[in-house]
């Protein structure tokens, strides 16, 4: 391999190196250093145990909205007699909670399906809304980290592009210098030659030094920058890995706190914290003025039971529900859209369990990869799991 082969091949290796950052997303040299693998390593374990935390928490609530929708295909297939008597309690129950809207002094600035989906939750509704507005707060830390980390990504990004730049402009340098010293001696070889030069053999060999020591200067400037301008692509590249492997991380916890936001949304019929808490508020104000309707509830809560009693008679495992549910008892196109909401719900559920268990198969194979790819550290990575309770084997 000649001189000028030796810089193309550096410069092929530094361009290949740089598009193998974008697609591994972490280069194979840098698990090299140990506090890079280790942080791969723990990096890794913690997305699986976070996913399977969130996976186990979503298939939980999945469990219970799919106990409602089996509990609607058992009401659907309940005989006509014993419906008209369901029908009847939940006719009951609707018309008092109408009378008892009445007799509130300002009408109600929240929907029934807002009002329905917090009385679900009453007892933990506070919890519920410092849990959102945690998770709130939570999404703008990691907006604000997503993008520091990207201007960071960028600004190696930066350096690199110009490191290699530099790099091909002093190559190019090299190579006028060089053919320029070449030029430089074959002519002084022909004048040293021709005739009548003998007297000024001196002057010619005093330029043909100058010109190899121009020659040599060049070649360690070169030589120095380039060594240097090599220094500088492996730090900036393992800081840009650095970036992405923490940018990655920072994406998974951004996908799970949206989606756990965009699924209390649509549980509360709500567009942000700020509604639920106007919706919570109004909810408990509408609490303290019905207290003062005692008969009222009392006859509300015996056709509760009624309904209840009549519901599980028939099967129905969560006989509770229903009783904020009884315009879907009564009309089959509220059923439909409870259904329909429950569905939802569930679909949300869904992804939500599938990003999840996508990411922690993922994680768990990138350890395995590595394992398989580095025996030398399989000790090291089943130290780091077993602190996570985790194994390769799972």
């Amino acid at each position: 391999m000649g001189f000028f082969d030796f810089l193309k091949f550096k410069k092929r290796k530094a361009k290949n190196a740089r598009t193998e950052n974008t697609v591994r997303a972490f280069s194979e040299s840098a698990l090299a250093d140990r506090s890079t693998r280790e942080s791969y390593i723990t990096s890794n374990c913690e997305v699986i145990t976070s996913a399977e935390k969130q996976t186990l928490e979503s298939r939980k609530e999945y469990e219970v909205v799919t106990s409602y929708l089996s509990d609607i295909q058992r009401i659907d297939l309940i005989p006509e007699d014993e419906r008209q008597e369901i029908n009847e309690s939940a006719e009951r129950i609707i018309n008092l909670n109408k009378e008892r809207l009445k007799m509130t002094h300002t009408p109600s600035k929240i929907t029934m399906a807002q009002r329905l989906a917090i009385e679900e939750s009453d007892a933990d509704m506070d919890e519920e809304i410092q849990r959102i507005a945690d998770s709130e707060a939570y999404k703008l830390m990691i907006e604000s980290d997503q993008r520091m980390i990207e201007g960071e990504r960028d600004a190696y990004d930066y350096e690199i592009n110009d490191a290699v730049n530099r790099d091909e402009f002093y190559r190019k340098v090299m190579i006028i210098a060089t053919v320029f010293v070449g030029i430089s001696l074959i002519f002084l070889i022909l004048v040293r030659g021709m005739e009548g030069m003998e007297d000024r053999q001196g002057l010619v060999l005093l330029v043909f030094a100058l010109i190899v020591l121009f020659g040599g200067g060049m070649a360690a400037y070169f030589v120095v920058n380039h060594k240097r301008i090599e220094k500088e692509l492996k730090e900036n590249t393992a800081k840009l890995n650095r970036a992405i492997y923490l940018l990655n991380k920072v994406n998974i916890k951004y996908v799970n706190v949206v989606n756990m936001l965009d699924y209390n949304y649509e549980k509360y019929h709500v567009l942000d914290l700020k509604e639920l808490k106007y919706n919570w508020k109004e909810y408990k104000r509408l609490l303290e003025e019905e207290k003062r309707f005692k008969k009222a509830e009392q006859l509300i809560e015996f056709y509760n039971d009624d309904l209840k009693h009549r519901l599980a008679k028939a099967g129905v495992q969560d006989c509770g529900i229903w009783i904020y549910q009884c315009e879907a008892l009564t009309d089959p196109k509220e059923m439909v859209e409870v259904r329909h909401r429950l569905n939802v719900r569930r679909q949300k559920l869904r992804k939500a369990i599938d990003y999840n268990t996508k990411q922690a198969e993922q994680a768990m194979l990138q350890l395995r990869t590595f394992v398989e790819k580095h025996p030398e550290y399989e000790y090291e990575t089943k130290m780091f799991m077993d602190r996570y309770r985790l194994t390769l084997e799972q």
